[in-house]
C-alpha cells in the first residue's frame, strides 16, 4: 500500500478493501480454531467413557478372583479405594465443566454458537473474579487443592515405579512455571470457554487412565505373587514307554519351566543338579514292567531356598514283540490290550450290542470271536454281537506281533434280557383324562432309561373301571373297552394293567401298569 505521497481516492478505496479482506480472513481462522477445540473436547469426552468401560473389566476380574480365592480380598479393597477417589475427582471436575458451559451451550450442535465458544468471561468469573484477581479466587485455590490431593493419593500406588511417578506428576502437577504466578493463572486465565472445557476434560481422561493403570497393576501384581508362592511344582518328563535295553533319560523341571532356576533334584531313580532349569537323570531300563517315580526338588528363587515335592509319575519298560516274555505280558496284563462294551460290560439278548477291542503291540488287524451268539464286523476294531443262550459269553480278540506270533486278549461279559417296558398313555404312567376322551386313547410302551434303541407294540391289555367287570382288549386302542369306559364317572381311577407287548429282535414281555383319573 502506498505511503509518503498524497493518496488518491482510488488508492484509499483499495487500502480499505485490503483491511476488510484481512479482517474477514482473521475471523474465519478464529472460527476454525474454535471448531477444532470443540471437536477435541468431544473426542476426549468419548475417550473418558471408553476408558471407564475398560477399567470396569479389571474390577470384574478382581471380583471373580475373590470368589475363587479369598486372598484377593485385600486387592479388591485397594481397587475399590482407587475407584472411589477417582470417581470423586472426576465428578468434581465434571461440576466445574457444567458451571463453565452454562445452560445455553449444546456440544456438537448443528448451528455452532461461536460467541459462546470464544467467550472468556465464563472462565474469568469462575476462577478469577474476586479474591486475588489474576492469580485466582477461592474457587481456583479449591481446584488446585483437589488436584494436589488426587496426585498425592495416586503417588502412594506408584512409589516404586519411576516412570509412573513422572507420569502422575506431569498429568496432575500444579506448579507454576513463572515467579509471581499461579498454575491456574497460566493454564486458564483469559481462555475461551471451549479451550478451558477441553483442558478440564483432559484432566478427567488422565484420571481414568491412571485409575486403569493402577488397578491393572494391582491385579497383575497379585497374580505374580500367586505364581511365585504357589504355582511352582516339580514335574517328571519321562518317555513313558521304553524298550528294554534302550537308553532313556528322565527330565525333571520346575513348574512352567524357568531356565534361570538353580538347585538339585533327589528322586527314586537318582539325583542330579538343575542346569538351565532342568535336571537330567538316566533311567534304569534293564527290567520289563512299570516303574514308579517319586522325589523332591530344591531350588533357589529371590534369594530363598525352597523344596517342593515332585508330582508322582511312572514309566514303562516293554520288550520287543518277538520276545516270548513280552507276548506273555501282553496276554496276561490288562494294560496290554482291552475289550470294551460300548454300553457297559454287559450284552443284552435281542438287541445289537456294539463291541470294541484293541491289543497293544499288535502289528496287524484285530479279529474277534465269541463263545456263543453271533459276532460280525462293524469297522476297524469294532463288531456287533447278538447274544445267544446262557448267562455269559467270552470274547476273544487276536492279532499278530511283528514276529508273527499270536497275541490274545479275553474278556467275559454277562448276558441279560432287555429290561421290562413301561406302559404309557400320552407319554405318562399316571394321567388325568375327561370321561368322554377315554375310549379314544392308545396304550403304548417305552424304555426311558435303557441305552439301546428298542421299540415295541402293545399286543393286549386289561382295563378296570370301578364297579365294572375287567375288560380284556386285543391291540393297543382303548376303544376295545368302550362299553365299560362309558360307565366311568368323574373322580374314578381307571386301571390299565397286564399290558402284553412284542418288540424288535423277538422281545416280548409285560409292561408296567397305567392309572387314569377321570376328569
Amino acid at each position: 500500500m502506498a505511503g509518503g505521497a498524497k493518496l488518491t481516492g482510488r488508492q484509499k478505496m483499495i487500502n480499505l478493501m485490503y483491511l476488510v479482506f484481512i479482517a474477514m480472513m482473521a475471523l474465519n481462522v478464529d472460527r476454525e480454531v474454535l471448531r477444532s477445540f470443540e471437536s477435541i473436547y468431544m473426542t476426549l469426552q468419548a475417550t473418558t467413557e471408553l476408558t471407564e468401560e475398560n477399567n470396569n473389566t479389571f474390577y470384574n476380574q478382581i471380583d471373580l478372583k475373590v470368589k475363587e480365592d479369598p486372598s484377593y480380598a485385600n486387592t479388591k479393597a485397594q481397587a475399590a479405594e482407587v475407584k472411589a477417589k477417582t470417581d470423586a475427582f472426576y465428578n468434581y471436575v465434571d461440576g466445574l465443566k457444567k458451571e463453565l458451559m452454562g445452560s445455553k451451550y449444546t456440544p456438537g450442535a448443528e448451528e455452532t454458537d461461536y460467541n459462546i465458544l470464544s467467550n472468556t468471561s465464563s472462565v474469568v468469573d469462575m476462577f478469577f473474579k474476586g479474591g486475588e484477581g489474576d492469580k485466582g479466587n477461592a474457587k481456583a485455590k479449591e481446584f488446585t487443592k483437589e488436584i494436589d490431593a488426587y496426585r498425592t493419593f495416586l503417588a502412594k500406588f506408584v512409589e516404586n515405579d519411576n516412570n509412573s511417578q513422572k507420569r502422575v506428576e506431569t498429568f496432575f502437577g500444579t506448579t507454576a512455571s513463572k515467579k509471581n504466578s499461579t498454575w491456574v493463572q497460566e493454564k486458564y486465565y483469559d481462555q475461551p470457554m471451549v479451550a478451558a472445557l477441553t483442558n478440564l476434560t483432559k484432566l478427567q481422561v488422565d484420571a481414568r487412565t491412571e485409575e486403569g493403570n493402577i488397578v491393572r497393576a494391582l491385579l497383575s501384581g497379585k497374580l505374580e505373587e500367586k505364581i511365585e508362592l504357589d504355582a511352582f511344582q516339580g514335574l517328571f518328563l519321562s518317555p513313558g514307554v521304553v524298550k528294554m535295553g534302550d537308553d532313556a533319560v528322565l527330565n525333571v523341571v520346575l513348574g512352567a519351566f524357568d531356565n534361570s532356576v538353580s538347585g538339585s533334584v533327589s528322586t527314586s531313580v537318582g539325583s542330579a543338579q538343575i542346569v538351565d532349569g532342568k535336571a537330567a537323570i538316566k533311567l534304569n531300563t534293564g527290567s520289563v514292567g512299570i516303574h514308579s517315580l517319586t522325589g523332591n526338588l530344591t531350588y533357589t528363587a529371590n534369594g530363598k531356598q525352597q523344596t517342593v515335592p515332585i508330582a508322582p509319575s511312572t514309566y514303562q519298560v516293554v520288550a520287543q514283540t518277538l520276545d516270548v516274555k513280552a507276548a506273555e505280558i501282553i496276554e496276561k496284563d490288562p494294560t496290554g490290550g482291552s475289550i470294551v462294551a460300548d454300553n457297559l460290560r454287559v450284552v443284552y439278548r435281542g438287541v445289537d450290542n456294539p463291541i470294541s477291542a484293541t491289543i497293544n503291540g499288535s502289528n496287524g488287524p484285530v479279529s474277534m470271536t465269541s463263545s456263543s451268539g453271533s459276532t460280525s464286523g462293524a469297522g476297524a476294531n469294532r463288531w456287533i454281537h447278538k447274544a445267544g443262550q446262557g448267562n455269559e459269553v467270552t470274547f476273544t480278540a487276536t492279532s499278530k506281533a511283528s514276529s508273527g506270533k499270536p497275541l490274545t486278549v479275553r474278556e467275559v461279559f454277562r448276558i441279560k434280557p432287555v429290561p421290562p417296558a413301561r406302559g404309557v398313555l400320552l407319554g405318562k404312567t399316571s394321567i388325568t383324562i375327561p370321561a368322554n376322551g377315554l375310549a379314544g386313547q392308545t396304550i403304548r410302551v417305552d424304555w426311558p432309561d435303557f441305552l439301546f434303541p428298542v421299540s415295541g407294540e402293545v399286543v393286549s391289555f386289561n382295563v378296570k373301571v370301578p364297579g365294572q367287570p375287567t375288560a380284556r382288549v386285543n391291540g393297543a386302542s382303548m376303544s376295545g373297552a368302550a362299553g365299560v369306559l362309558s360307565k366311568a364317572k368323574k373322580g374314578d381311577v381307571v386301571g390299565v394293567f397286564d399290558i402284553k407287548y412284542s418288540g424288535n429282535g423277538g422281545i416280548q414281555g409285560q409292561a408296567s401298569s397305567i392309572t387314569i383319573e377321570v376328569q
